[in-house]
């Protein structure tokens, strides 16, 4: 099972409908982490798309003000059918995660275990449920690791959670030194477009359509991470995946 995340990192409007549509064409599904008020966000195909929130809380941490409750409130008006989080800095602690449970969130995805096959959720001791993931996409370009190959055996047993940054699927980032010529400009449409990877080099933009056309290609269904836990939640140990049509194929794309 390849499932799909999407962190917004404050990304402009035009970025973040830019990457959406290639969900769209394909009717392949994802769950989008918001960082602030988006229309694009907030009418997108909800067939598709499932919004959860990427609560960002470095200025709690150094003292910029606010806090943990006030950060995860701003969020949840904006989206307050929100089910699960992934914070940004994947930034832990009992209390964040006591949080998002107070809140009525059901899961949270910080967990980063990079290149590792079979993962499975599990529960944590307030009842959240965790959700790893295993290739994110600005990790793999910061390892100079090149974007023909996802380094993950799709064939084994679990599933395999991806994460993108619209910004870097927008700029087909290839490497760090890329991102260093953007990173002030995030969130500014046209600042942006100079940066943009046209080398022909394979970028982030370049490895996400070759999953989206693997699974569109071998008929694999994809879900939103909420479809997977109401699938999981009654037997995580067991970990059965009834309801899904997981198929093991030959994964071409990852070795072109």
């Amino acid at each position: 099972m390849i499932l799909f995340t999407l962190d917004i990192d404050w990304a402009s409007e035009e970025v973040i409908r830019d990457t959406l549509s290639l969900f769209e064409d394909a009717g392949v599904k994802a769950t989008l982490f918001a960082t602030h008020q988006s229309e694009t966000l907030q009418n997108c195909d909800k067939n598709l798309f499932e919004v959860g929130i990427h609560p960002n809380f470095n200025g709690v941490l150094n003292g910029n003000g606010g806090n943990l409750n006030q950060v995860l409130d701003d969020l949840l008006a904006i989206y307050p059918d929100a089910k699960g989080a992934r914070s940004h800095s994947l930034t832990q602690s009992g209390p964040i995660l006591n949080g998002y449970k107070d809140k009525g969130l059901v899961y949270e995805v910080n967990h980063f275990i990079p290149y590792h096959n079979n993962l499975k959720p599990f529960y944590l001791w307030n009842g959240l449920i965790r959700i790893p993931f295993n290739w994110e996409d600005d990790y793999h370009f910061a390892l100079n690791k090149g974007f023909k190959d996802y380094e993950i055996d799709f064939t084994l047993p679990g599933f395999n959670v991806l994460n993108f940054h619209p910004v870097h699927v927008f700029a087909n980032t290839e490497t760090y030194d890329r991102y260093l010529q953007f990173r002030f400009d995030i969130n500014k449409y046209e600042e942006l477009k100079p940066f943009q990877n046209k080398t022909g080099v394979p970028g982030t933009r370049d490895i996400l359509i070759d999953a989206i056309n693997y699974v569109k290609s071998n008929e694999i269904n994809t879900f939103t991470l909420s479809e997977v836990v109401g699938m999981i939640e009654s037997d995580l140990e067991g970990m059965t995946f009834s309801k899904a049509n997981h198929r093991t194929t030959d994964h071409k794309f990852l070795q072109q």
